[in-house]
């Protein structure tokens, strides 16, 4: 397996980049178990960044390895918890 870091991306996000490439990555992580087992993982401390729209309608997350190819968690349930404060 080829992960070296798990990005979560967001489409409403700016000011983030990764390898000088400008994404909409809330947080990296390395995965600290072998493939197959659950991850638990949680940032050590919150970094907000600024939200491209004025009022929220939707928005996409997105799990991808470094590379940004999107990955297969195979039906597994994911839970991403936001915390967005506003200026």
């Amino acid at each position: 397996m080829n992960i070296n870091s798990i990005l979560v991306n967001i489409d409403i996000v700016t000011g983030s980049y990764v390898n000088g490439r400008m994404q909409p990555v809330i947080y990296s992580f390395f995965p600290n178990v072998s493939p197959g087992y659950k991850i638990v993982e949680k940032p050590p401390h919150l970094k907000y960044l600024p939200v491209t729209l004025d009022t929220v309608a939707n928005l996409r997350t997105y799990i991808s390895d470094q590379d940004g190819n999107l990955l297969n968690l195979r039906g597994e349930v994911v839970t991403i918890r936001l915390d967005i404060r506003q200026k």
